[in-house]
């Protein structure tokens, strides 16, 4: 009877062990499978630089609850649904009004074909900052490769920078795995300031800051991005260091600092102004609240007044995805903590229902 009982204990307790451990199991299985869904990341294969994370359907809205905004053709970001983005939305340029690739047809028409989608070709650089006097020109060059096997045709345009571009083609032609150089000339009429815009190129941006000075100049500006890459993350604040450089023979005199936080379409952001005291060269840092921008190409831009004189600089920055992994690892110790805590119950369950069949055999 006891050595009976005592083997129908042992088969009980071996039978419950094996229960805990296949709970035990089943969450640790649980956990790693939330992780591993949670930390889902694509890149745009379009050649954007930014990352989406597609968060797992258990912890939805929990610790990535920061709504993604919805894609906008035109703003020169190829975004989620996008295959091109050339900072319009005009079709007939490589790059469609939905931002979806084309093929564009060369001059003069005809059934021969020979016109191939933009994806196939480079431009370099992909941005410009220019500085100009008043009344002034100047030329820069656009390198145009073709990365394909076969001839390409590709459409022309700018965006934004009306009367301060000359474009002297509309369309380009380039042989199979060769560059051409494109000549762009940049204008500065009668107005000072800075002027922010883009040339699209078969879906391709090229990103422009003009920097339109007076002639004489008694001070001259400049502005630059301190945070690391240019890169600034959603919600973080922009620095920038500025330095005001006196010209001629030194003169104190108060001038006015406007900064500006615009898009390559024109659309402003943010503004700022201050007036100092200069009579030698000054470097100052000011930082700026980014808020909630928009993910996409910004300009910074300062314009130093003073009487009869107006100095701008700019400078590029990006505003990028705020990293999610203070949330991350907070989710994770949660988790942790839960499972450590049903485990403990466990235990004590285990030993409370171990007891009790050791008393039952005692008993009998």
């Amino acid at each position: 009877m006891i050595n009976n009982g005592k083997g129908k204990f042992i088969l009980k307790k071996q039978s419950f062990k094996f229960l805990l451990l296949t709970i035990l199991f089943f969450l640790l299985t649980l956990f790693f499978q939330q992780s591993i869904q949670a930390d889902v990341v694509s890149v745009n294969s379009g050649g954007s630089q930014e990352i989406a994370v597609t968060p797992d359907k258990y912890v939805e809205g929990f610790f990535f609850g920061i709504p993604v905004a919805a894609a906008v053709c035109g703003n020169s970001i190829i975004e989620t649904g996008e295959q091109c983005d050339d900072g319009n939305a005009v079709s007939g340029d490589g790059c469609s009004s939905t931002c979806q690739t084309e093929v564009v047809t060369p001059p003069g028409g005809g059934g021969g074909g020979g016109a191939r989608p933009y994806a196939n070709i480079n431009v370099s650089p992909i941005e410009f900052n220019v500085n100009l006097i008043l009344n002034t020109t100047t030329e820069r060059t656009i390198r145009v490769t073709n990365l394909g096997t076969s001839p390409v045709t590709v459409g022309i345009s700018q965006s934004n920078l009306d009367n301060h571009v000359i474009l002297g083609n509309t369309t380009l032609t380039i042989p199979a795995g060769q560059s051409i150089d494109l000549k762009v000339i940049f204008v500065a009429l009668s107005e000072p300031g800075i002027f922010a815009g883009t040339i699209n190129i078969g879906g391709r941006t090229v990103l422009v800051s003009l920097n339109v000075k007076t002639q004489f100049l008694l001070f001259d500006s400049n502005i630059i991005v301190l945070n690391k890459d240019y890169q600034v993350q959603q919600g973080d604040e922009l620095k920038t260091k500025v330095t005001l450089i006196p010209l001629g023979d030194p003169e104190r005199l108060d001038v006015g600092l406007f900064f500006t936080i615009r898009d390559y379409s024109g659309k402003i952001y943010l503004t700022k102004s201050e007036t100092i005291l200069v009579e030698e060269l000054t470097e100052l840092e000011r930082n700026f609240d980014t808020g909630s921008l928009p993910l996409r190409n910004y300009v910074v831009s300062l314009e130093l007044r003073y009487p009869n004189g107006v100095a701008p600089s700019s400078a590029h920055f990006e505003i990028t995805k705020k990293s999610d992994i203070i949330g991350r690892i907070i989710l994770y110790l949660i988790t942790m903590i839960l499972i450590t805590l049903i485990m403990i119950l466990i235990i004590i369950i285990w030993k409370r229902r171990e007891k009790k069949e050791e008393e039952n055999v005692v008993a009998t």
